[in-house]
């Protein structure tokens, strides 16, 4: 069936005739993704920044209900939107109304109702909008993992930290995600974890911070046509808000790792981002910095904090469990392995290295003494009697 546009349907149209297909699903445990924001700008055509405004007018004319409820395939709770009998209601109303329209379908006009007779379809609202000209033909592309994203084996802790991110990623107001440490203290380490974690619905850009912003450009240009992102020319990487626009509704993270000391190009480029990125949505940026970051390095102000669309998260040092989880000795005597953790502070990187036990490798990679080197290796092998 091919349709000429003509019926014409409003963002509320779309979202109420959305709704009314998964009505069926209103008493479910766990509900369809299509019921949140994200899935319901994937199904309508809406622009993800447009899709709330939209379901707060629906929420308060008590078309709609919204709750935070399990999402199938998903690990935390989601807003989702259910219709209310009133919404019900006013679906009907909306389908009577573009009953009574007339469209033109293989070059013959019919009206709606005739169609929707006759026409067996599986979600009415699909066939709605086919007849108004706006097939969506392809609703969701599958989450693609770009850059030199590093290796996760060995990952441990960090459960409270990642949790955070994952709140951020599902929170529509926070678009800067920002990962602080010391360094060796694990900032890369959480982002990839988190990047592996969130490539099941994102697509994850992952790039190296450049100091030169030509360097930058090009870095963030090529992550982007990793991730098969069309349409992209050399103004859309000078210009961020013309990037953040192109990018809107993409479902991307680009994590830009190991930021401290850039120039001041840079810092005015990332600045411009953070801006931009306060008015559009489907797009986000997470950022691994060094704990000691300089101040005139910063990119985004407390305002952007206390509004949500930046949020900080600081990895500390392991836990005692969690460096003995690392070393890999489990029978260590008690005393032996308190000593070590006050040597290497938790710091996973020294712990690592204190893990493979090569002297050599700890006195070229490690800021300890060869005496304290020699004294860690010999508490290492204190085993329980």
């Amino acid at each position: 069936m091919s349709a000429e546009p003509g019926l014409k349907l409003t963002s509320k149209d779309k979202v109420l005739l959305h709704l009314k297909d998964y009505w069926g699903h209103r008493e479910d445990r766990e509900y369809p993704a299509a019921l949140t924001q994200k899935g319901i700008s994937e199904m309508t055509g809406l622009r993800l920044s447009h899709v709330p405004r939209t379901l707060q007018g629906l929420v308060s004319e008590e078309f709609v209900d919204e709750k935070k409820a399990h999402v199938k395939g998903e690990k935390r709770r989601y807003k989702v939107y259910i219709l209310t009998d009133k919404g019900v209601t006013e679906t009907g109303r909306i389908i009577e109304d573009l009953r009574g329209q007339t469209v033109v379908v293989n070059g013959s006009y019919v009206s709606v109702g005739n169609v929707l007779d006759k026409e067996e379809a599986t979600h009415r609202f699909r066939l709605l909008l086919r007849l108004a000209g706006e097939e969506i033909t392809s609703l969701k592309r599958k989450p693609v993992l770009a850059g030199p994203i590093p290796g996760i084996s060995d990952f441990v802790d960090r459960e409270d930290e990642l949790e955070l991110l994952e709140q951020m990623l599902g929170d529509p107001m926070s678009k800067v995600m920002l990962v602080y440490g010391p360094q060796g203290y694990g900032t890369t380490a959480l982002a990839a974890k988190f990047a592996h974690v969130a490539s099941h619905q994102w697509s994850i850009g992952w790039l190296s911070v450049e100091k030169s912003l030509k360097k930058l450009r090009i870095s963030i240009a090529k992550t982007l046509a990793a991730l098969d992102v069309q349409g992209l020319t050399p103004e859309h990487m000078t210009d961020p808000k013309k990037l953040a626009t192109a990018l809107e509704g993409s479902s991307i993270v680009l994590v830009i790792d190991g930021y401290h000391e850039v120039s001041e190009e840079v810092v005015e480029y990332f600045t411009g981002l953070v801006a931009a990125l306060r008015d559009t949505a489907g797009f986000k940026i997470l950022v691994t910095l060094r704990e000691d970051t300089p101040p005139y390095n910063r990119f985004y102000s407390i305002i952007d904090i206390h509004d949500g669309v930046a949020g900080e998260v600081h990895v500390r040092g392991l836990d005692l469990e969690h460096c003995r989880q690392m070393l890999g000795e489990p029978n260590i005597e008690p005393d032996a392995m308190k000593r070590l953790f006050l040597f290497t502070r938790g710091c996973p990187t020294d712990v690592k290295l204190l893990a493979r036990g090569d002297e050599n490798e700890m006195r070229v990679k490690s800021r300890f003494s060869p005496e304290e080197i020699k004294l860690m290796l010999f508490l290492k092998g204190q085993t329980k009697e």
